[in-house]
């Protein structure tokens, strides 16, 4: 493994999002590129247990890897499986329950979970239950999932999670907040800040947690 903790990429998002979404919810093409390239070997089955839009998966098919993954929302579900050609890995569920839903043993995880904002109370893992509520429960919840990806992932598999703090009224300082939660339950072996060239103005940079699967 590398071990620069300071890379710089550029901020291109490849692939237009499906009319019902926005690109600024996706990370961009590049960064996957980079960690798969870092990572993996071709025939390597890569996990993304937050698939969203699809990017980690379909980047991971460009590239000879074959993708895994989960993603709650059915209409993003539909456009990123109707894109794949391993369409029937992708499974239309809960991340907190991934340990139900039958995966073989992965050789890497790339995912950009849902970030939620210190001062709410919309839990987005919860999708806003009430009884859900909170940034504590968001952690522990957090801290669950990656629980599970750590039980489908080979030994000494990384983890990858890309994550960024979240200015506001009330800082919320996410990235160190999920650095300590996941790196009770998976081996936090780096962080890497990545500076974006031809950055958006309110953006220059990102992170991403490297975690191992001791």
């Amino acid at each position: 493994m590398s071990v620069n903790n300071f890379i710089t990429l550029p901020y291109k998002l490849e692939r237009d999002p499906p009319p019902f979404e926005a690109n600024d919810i996706k990370y961009p093409e590049p960064l996957v590129r980079h960690f798969l390239k870092e990572f993996t070997k071709r025939g390597d089955k890569i996990f993304d247990p937050f698939a969203g839009l699809g990017t980690t998966l379909f980047v991971a098919e460009e590239m000879g890897r074959i993708p895994f993954g989960i993603e709650y929302d059915e209409r993003r579900f539909e456009w990123v499986a109707g894109q794949m050609r391993h369409w029937g890995n992708l499974a239309c569920g809960d991340s907190l329950k991934l340990a139900k839903l039958g995966f073989p043993k992965m050789d890497f995880c790339m995912t950009s979970p849902p970030f939620m904002p210190k001062g709410d109370k919309w839990n987005p893992l919860s999708a806003g239950n009430p009884a859900k509520a909170g940034y504590a429960t968001y952690l522990k919840q957090m801290q669950k999932i990656f629980t599970q990806v750590g039980g489908v992932m080979k030994k000494n598999a990384r983890i990858v999670v890309h994550v960024d703090n979240i200015p506001g009224r009330i800082y919320t300082p996410l990235v160190r907040d999920l650095s300590i939660a996941v790196g009770d339950v998976l081996s936090l072996e780096n962080e890497i800040v990545v500076a974006w060239k031809n950055a958006k103005p309110d953006y220059p940079h990102t992170h991403c947690l490297v975690f191992r699967n001791r």
